[in-house]
């Protein structure tokens, strides 16, 4: 299944029929936030034969769905996975959905927290068009002024009534989340990149302030790997709780037709503990890599190892902090892959969790250390990965690890990727850590507590890690 164009239709609002050039790459939408109902519309020059989605959701939320041309006006109807529409006709769809006594408006948790919110899937209100199609459209959503929007979409405009954003291009088999309702909308700037932030916040728009200022903070660790956050305009989406679980609960990164990260937030758990969460870190330095959908122990790797070492970086976490999370984290992989026979590194999947995460973690220390080997301190991890952001990270395209170690081969002028790929992603169940923990002078004592040695060969290398 390919998603080249993944765009969550809202309302529309043309009232004519009549089809305009300068409408057909814009899909029209507007919100009624009194019944909350959306309407949409998207007109095509030349008709596909069929518009798609693999969404139960969408299939069973939509009605009313119609074409309309000069000549006539046809109600459509799902036929499997897809609706089947006049080829090659100059018209409109258009259809609604109505979320005012849905269930399809998230959780009930959700619905109990943020009643008057929608947090939609795109995944939920997407026709897939044509993969030939080159013209990604536009979104322009209509709106009363108490309602605002986020969307992972690149932001054209916004006014107090419409919002108008550009859809990208989006990696296979990738998700996105827009909110609509009353948001807390800020531009967090770090450097020159721009995270949009739309807090969710209900009735506790007070700790919004708070929100913002953890945003900024955990991005800018982030940032500091390759001296600028990796993106130049993300979404930020941060939700409110209801005070279950930890203080950051969840978060994911999704890549639909452009960049967000979602985080669920309980702040009145207090901001020292908002600050001392690791969620945001990890989630953040997802973003130092493109979109690896075949290959999860890169991704979730390399931000498990970046969740620490940009944290102590940036002073959230000190040397023995930072060695003994990652020292931990290394011993809870290895354990969980010697005890559940799991595969190589290469086919770990979600049934392999720990393996697949801290595997993937030791594989970045792996390349950090070999780097500056290599190179007699000239390379590190951190100016391999920057590289990343004048070719690869906004191309809204998936990668395989074989493909994105040999770039990273490529800017770092080594063989060092590919060889620890050949080494130990193909061969090994997990990579080898404790020589190499100690080795960097992170030893243990005899009470099994980590104990950091300034006389180990490469200590020098593990004080050049925290340096950056």
């Amino acid at each position: 299944m390919h998603k080249i164009y993944q765009f969550i239709f809202w309302s529309a609002l043309l009232g004519s029929t009549a089809l305009k050039a300068e409408n057909t790459d814009i899909i029209h939408v507007s919100y009624d936030h009194h019944v909350k109902n959306i309407k949409v519309r998207q007109c095509f020059q030349q008709a596909p034969a069929q518009l798609s989605s693999y969404s139960s959701t969408f299939k069973s939320n939509i009605k009313d769905l119609q074409w309309t041309d000069a000549d006539q006006s046809l109600n459509l109807s799902f036929k499997y996975d897809g609706v089947r529409l006049p080829k090659g006709r100059s018209g409109c769809v258009q259809y609604q959905l109505d979320y005012n006594s849905t269930a399809s408006n998230g959780s009930n948790r959700m619905r109990k927290t943020h009643p008057r919110s929608l947090l939609l899937e795109t995944d939920d209100w997407l026709f897939e068009l044509p993969q030939h199609d080159a013209t990604l459209p536009q979104v322009w959503i209509q709106h009363d002024t108490t309602t605002g929007i986020s969307a992972p979409w690149k932001l054209l405009s916004r006014t107090a009534v419409e919002t108008r954003y550009q859809i990208k291009p989006s990696p296979e088999y990738s998700s996105g989340y827009v909110a609509i309702g009353p948001l807390h909308l800020t531009d967090v700037m770090i450097g020159k990149q721009r995270l949009r932030l739309a807090v969710m916040s209900g009735t506790r728009e007070h700790q919004s302030e708070l929100l913002t200022k953890w945003v900024k903070k955990m991005a800018q660790s982030v940032a500091d790997i390759g001296h600028k956050f990796p993106l130049d305009d993300i979404q930020v989406l941060v939700i409110f709780g209801d005070g279950r679980g930890g203080v950051v609960p969840w978060g994911q990164v999704n890549r639909a037709g452009g960049t967000g990260v979602l985080f669920v937030v309980n702040p009145e758990k207090g901001e020292q503990r908002l600050m001392a969460d690791w969620t945001a870190a990890h989630e953040f330095s997802h973003l130092l890599t493109p979109y690896t959908p075949y290959d999860r122990w890169l991704s979730e790797g390399f931000a498990s190892y970046h969740q620490n070492i940009t944290r102590l970086r940036s002073g959230l976490l000190d040397e023995q902090t930072a060695w003994e999370k990652l020292a931990a984290g290394f011993a809870r992989g290895y354990e969980s892959a010697a005890k559940i026979n799991a595969p190589r590194l290469k086919d770990a999947s979600q049934k392999h969790n720990m393996q697949m995460y801290w595997g993937g973690a030791v594989l970045a220390l792996q390349a950090d250390v070999t780097l500056q080997q290599a190179s007699g301190g000239q390379m590190n991890l951190s100016k391999a990965l920057a590289g990343l952001q004048a070719c690869c990270l906004s191309t809204g395209q998936g990668w395989s690890a074989e493909q994105l170690f040999t770039e990273l081969d490529r800017i770092s002028q080594t063989d060092v990727f590919m060889t620890l790929y050949q080494q130990e992603v193909l061969r090994n169940k997990f990579p080898d850590y404790q020589s190499l923990l100690k080795s960097l002078g992170v030893d243990e004592s005899y009470y099994g507590e980590v104990v950091l040695r300034d006389d180990a060969p490469l200590s020098a290398i593990r004080k050049s890690i925290e340096e950056g």
